[in-house]
């Protein structure tokens, strides 16, 4: 029997679960809250409440019967919290575990200058969100290699899809169109994402990392302009991040001050993964579908 534990259950973990119940796995996973408790019962995953501060209570009895694991908390100041407090859970795992997965960040690339990035380049990262990434990344491999615990590192784009997309904030009219001359975003569908993560469960190669993100590098408006062009809605204001100052916060602007271009090569050639969403005009043409179903609805 195949058995999935999930550190974390966000969006990407959700996507994941629902395939895997339709195989018959047994799940069980963790999130920080009782919000999504109904919601991990109702896919078949066994939640538990761990907010990271401390260890799992009786971790072996919880995870000692995974098969699979799939991991994508966000490490904080401190560190990676599932190292930090189960260091000697994933040793003890390591003979009987058949793959583990970590979903990092390409923002561990740092700043390429625009440049083409492969798997293979060196790790550059220059703001906290992707040195914490790639400091996780670093001593989970070193592990990993000390017990031949068989990691997987996915590098994720900008992560979007039905639940976090550019519609709502556009129909709010809180949105403005962010530009920045010659500034490029890697982006990744959850869809793809959860796919890309499961076809590297068909097909382990321990201790592997993977760029996963779409075919497209595109400006940050994009979708902006892609979403009210379908929609039909007014063009929001355009707010150049040269001039934002203030009105943006940090993590954000930092984003702009890093210009990457993601190779996603290596999923194709060793994973064969066909992408659901090649482009974000894809992934935004399912995502607008049910809005433009509506607007045909009420227009007739």
């Amino acid at each position: 029997m195949s058995r999935m534990f999930f550190f974390g259950f966000g969006s990407t973990a959700s996507v994941l679960a629902r395939r895997l119940r339709e195989e018959g796995w047994e799940m069980a996973g963790t999130t920080r809250t009782t919000d999504k408790v109904n919601a991990m019962w109702e896919q078949g995953v066994e939640p538990h409440i761990w907010d990271g501060e401390n260890p799992l209570e009786a971790p072996m009895r919880i995870v000692g019967n995974a098969t699979h694991i799939l991991h994508s908390i966000p490490p904080q100041l401190e560190g990676d919290r599932v190292m930090l407090h189960h260091r000697k859970l994933l040793r003890a795992l390591a003979p009987k575990l058949q793959w583990l997965g970590y979903i990092s960040t390409i923002a561990v690339y740092g700043d390429t200058k625009g440049q083409w990035a492969a798997e293979d380049y060196a790790p550059n990262p220059i703001f906290p969100r992707g040195k914490l990434r790639y400091r996780a990344e670093s001593n989970l491999r070193k592990l990993s290699k000390a017990v031949n615990l068989p990691t997987h590192i996915f590098r994720a784009g900008a992560i979007y899809g039905p639940e976090r997309n550019v519609v709502q904030r556009l129909k709010s009219g809180k949105a403005n169109r962010l530009v920045q001359e010659g500034h490029c975003v890697s982006r990744i569908h959850v869809e793809d994402l959860a796919g890309i993560i499961y076809a590297s469960m068909q097909k382990p190669n321990p201790i592997s990392i993977y760029n996963a993100v779409d075919d497209l590098p595109s400006e940050m408006d994009a979708p902006v302009d892609y979403t009210v062009a379908k929609l039909g809605l007014p063009m929001p204001p355009t707010l150049r991040v040269e001039d934002a100052g203030d009105r943006l916060p940090q993590q954000l602007l930092a984003v702009f001050q890093e210009d990457r271009r993601i190779k996603n090569d290596l999923i194709k050639s060793e994973l064969g993964y066909e992408f659901k969403y090649p482009t974000y005009k894809d992934g935004y043409d399912a995502i607008l579908a049910p809005y433009l179903a509506k607007l045909a609805q009420d227009a007739s």
